[in-house]
């Protein structure tokens, strides 16, 4: 059966989309989430609505897309910077600082925490964002594991419950790194501290 000529190629569907994406993210990071409108993301890509949803479904699949993309870059850049140190000292202050701070420059923070309140009626959003913190929460604990193992740390909580509320911590101070009333290095500094208390060990000199 011959294919239907109008129908764009598999792999030129996939470019649009993605072109369409990037310009969904310019929008998100620009507008916020209230100006992520359907419309002006077709603005930005130089596109009617209507072509729009010729390669989306709606506006809620692009931004479970954008949600989903930020999500996985914001766990690469943490697991890369945990990778490059050598020490579960090390390894502890690289997911900190990634995990405070990596997702500013790119935009994954703003993305993340811009959708956030979305997410609270939206089923598939609320499920990416706990399962972006299970992630997270997944790597302190392999760090806390290994320091616990190496006799490094002597945490006075459970390693869950460690793991658990360092994501919480990081959740909510970025917000003031977002919001400007923080800079980085104070929030770092802040989760430093309650590491070092909850774990019984020193991580900075």
């Amino acid at each position: 059966m011959r294919q239907n000529e109008d129908m764009p190629r598999p792999n030129r569907r996939a470019e649009k989309r993605l072109d369409i994406l990037e310009a969904a993210r310019g929008v998100a990071v620009g507008e916020g989430a209230a100006g992520t409108t359907l419309r002006a993301i077709a603005t930005a890509a130089g596109m009617e609505p209507s072509a729009v949803l010729y390669y989306f479904d709606g506006l809620s699949e692009i931004i479970e897309e954008l949600v989903f993309s930020a999500s996985d870059r914001f766990i690469d850049m943490i697991t890369n910077a945990v990778a490059a140190a050598t020490s579960p000292v090390g390894r502890m202050l690289a997911a900190i600082r990634a995990g405070a701070t990596g997702g500013i420059a790119g935009d994954e923070s703003r993305i993340l925490y811009e959708f956030w309140a979305v997410g609270i009626r939206d089923e598939r959003l609320n499920d990416a964002d706990h399962a972006l913190d299970r992630r997270q929460a997944a790597i302190y604990r392999a760090i806390i594991e290994d320091g616990v193992a190496g006799g490094v740390f002597a945490p006075r909580v459970t390693h869950d419950e460690a793991a658990t509320a360092l994501v919480a911590l990081e959740d909510g101070l970025v917000m003031d790194i977002l919001a400007g009333t923080k800079s980085s290095d104070e929030v770092v500094a802040l989760i430093v501290a309650v590491a070092e208390s909850m774990l019984g060990a020193r991580l900075q000199a």
